[in-house]
């Protein structure tokens, strides 16, 4: 009888545990443009990731039809807020004028959901609109003092992982009275 509870014991050791995890692995991650429906979830999301925003921020952003949201099982999990901008290539800096730019805004992925390269997406999908929308760069300010000269170079040994990423997919950076400005010609 005993003999029988150990291996009863040995036979539940063998059961995986990662039942749950595989199942959230396994999750699809879609991506989708933003619309009006979408404004009050994404707005719970970013505040979630210490967005200091309001609905109508969030909406009068998502007017413009430049963001994209990323979905696990239709509900919102990532949103990656865009509109489009004029830069001063030559004086990098952001002007008025008529738009040549997307400027991309950091995106906001609950922390559930890190690490799956929700980032990763929502930033590929903003530079694919971009490019569709025939505009010429894609921008975003890194509000972070950079204490190095080279900022390439600092961001490799202690940057953020958004800092990270916009330097593995080719962004230049350029040190401005607004902070460090990441942009990337993208047409």
């Amino acid at each position: 009888m005993e003999s029988f509870k150990q291996a009863e014991k040995k036979q539940e050791k063998e059961i995986p545990k990662k039942r749950f995890i595989q199942l959230l692995d396994e999750e699809e991650v879609e991506i989708k443009r933003l619309d009006s429906e979408d404004i009050e979830d994404c707005t719970k999301v970013m505040r979630k990731c210490a967005f200091d925003v309001t609905e109508s921020e969030v909406g009068n952003i998502v007017d413009y039809g430049k963001s994209f949201g990323a979905t696990v099982n239709r509900m919102i999990v990532g949103v990656g807020l865009a509109w489009p901008a004029k830069l001063d290539s030559h004086n990098k800096k952001i002007t008025t004028g008529e738009p040549n730019s997307l400027y991309l805004e950091d995106p906001a992925v609950l922390l559930a959901y890190e690490g799956r390269g929700i980032r990763r997406i929502l930033l590929k999908e903003r530079e694919d609109e971009a490019n569709r929308s025939q505009l010429k760069y894609t921008i975003g300010y890194l509000y972070e003092d950079i204490p190095k000269d080279n900022i390439s170079e600092y961001i490799t040994e202690a940057g953020s992982a958004l800092e990270k990423l916009y330097l593995s997919e080719g962004y230049e950076f350029y040190r401005t009275e607004k902070g460090i400005l990441a942009f990337k010609e993208v047409s």
